[in-house]
This record gives C-alpha cells, sequence and structure tokens, in this order.
C-alpha cells in the first residue's frame, strides 16, 4: 500500500508536464504544456452557453494557452490569437487534439460547454 500525501507533498508535486509535438510542416517541435485547474477554468468560464452564439477562435484560444517552449514558456500572447487563427487548419487541429488529450480534456467536455 502506498503512504498518503500530505497536502505539502501535492502542492509540491510538478505534475504540469510537457509534452513535444513534431510539426514537419514547421520543421521543428512545439512543446504543450498541461494546465493548471486554475487555467482550465477560466478558458472553459469563456465559453459556458456559447453554443447558440458560436465560439470563435476556439482552437486558437485553446493553443495559446498551452504551446510553449521546452521550459513552458508559452510561446504565444492572447494579442496573437488573431495571427495563429491565420496558420494551416491541418496542423493546428492536430495541435489542438493532441493538447486536449494531454490535458485530459474530452469532447464531452466541449460539449458540455456549449450548452451552458
Amino acid at each position: 500500500m502506498t503512504m498518503a500525501l500530505s497536502a505539502e507533498q501535492i502542492l509540491a508535486a510538478n505534475d504540469l508536464g510537457l509534452l513535444e509535438v513534431p510539426v514537419k510542416e514547421w520543421n521543428g517541435s512545439v512543446f504543450i504544456r498541461v494546465m493548471s485547474v486554475a487555467e482550465r477554468d477560466a478558458y472553459e468560464r469563456m465559453w459556458i452557453g456559447k453554443k447558440e452564439t458560436g465560439i470563435e477562435n476556439f482552437r486558437t484560444e485553446y493553443l495559446q494557452r498551452v504551446l510553449c517552449d521546452e521550459a513552458g514558456k508559452l510561446l504565444f500572447t492572447h494579442d496573437q490569437i488573431e495571427q495563429l487563427g491565420k496558420k494551416s487548419a491541418a496542423v493546428m487541429s492536430r495541435l489542438f487534439e493532441r493538447a486536449m488529450k494531454h490535458n485530459a480534456m474530452s469532447e464531452a467536455d466541449v460539449e458540455e460547454l456549449g450548452k451552458g
């Protein structure tokens, strides 16, 4: 049986891992980081109940929050979301799928956001 963790041990644990993803179209790799629960909650609050009005920049808003360098530093600022949205849909969709999986976010989670 494993030992029960203390609050200090849980708070000290590095559980926000990085995933390296090769992007052949860009001749290199990017990293995808795990969002903290506070970051994910803030992201989800933006979309609650927007199914009827549409969700503009859903993928690029998400990717802006998780694409990073090997040190975990975000690659893009919020001001660059429009530019990021002009990249290849094929590449961005592939990165979005990997980012969702790496962050344990499912299609059902996305559907639930739209319902509000």
